[in-house]
């Protein structure tokens, strides 16, 4: 990678405020999708904190934990998915994960970063047009998200919201 495209890489994605995907940051640089993931990979060598999410790459800043956090157990369906995230960012969250307790392989997640409805459709829309199988489909319907909020007040209501539904698992 040339130093020039790794710094501007990098000055990018520490700008934007969404995800960017590698299909749009290899035109911007008019190199292949392949090699923008050897970028992300070499900079992340380095320190660079980048998470990749099905939306794109995201710069991980240091304030990222100045916001409430808390673990939801919820249990439902695949078709009760779109209701369970609706539920969740509507209140004010943003779904940092997903997360299972498999029985054999122990814990397993795959980041999500869905922070409005708009990243919950096209989550849901990149689900339907693929072989989507959730994680949940692995426990029969029960998992966790990590959901982040501007206040322990707004994660309350996503409590409510969820047991309302009848989503939450209390323990």
């Amino acid at each position: 990678m040339t130093l020039n495209r790794k710094q501007e890489l990098l000055t990018l994605l520490k700008q934007s405020k969404e995800a960017i995907n590698g299909q749009s940051l290899a035109e911007h640089f008019g190199v292949t999708r392949q090699i923008i993931v050897q970028d992300i990979a070499l900079l992340r060598a380095d320190g660079s904190q980048i998470i990749s999410t099905n939306r794109g790459y995201i710069y991980k800043t240091s304030d990222d934990n100045s916001y409430a956090h808390r673990l939801f157990k919820v249990n439902h369906t695949v078709n009760n998915m779109e209701e369970e995230l609706l539920a969740i960012v509507d209140n004010g969250g943003r779904i940092q994960n997903i997360m299972i307790d498999h029985p054999a392989y122990g814990e397993i997640q795959a980041l999500l970063k869905l922070t409005c409805r708009r990243d919950v459709r096209h989550f849901l829309e990149q689900a339907a047009s693929s072989d989507f199988r959730p994680l949940s489909e692995l426990t029969n319907g029960v998992h966790y998200h990590l959901v982040e909020a501007d206040s322990q007040q707004d994660l309350d209501y996503i409590e409510e919201a969820l047991d309302n539904l009848g989503f939450l698992v209390k323990d």
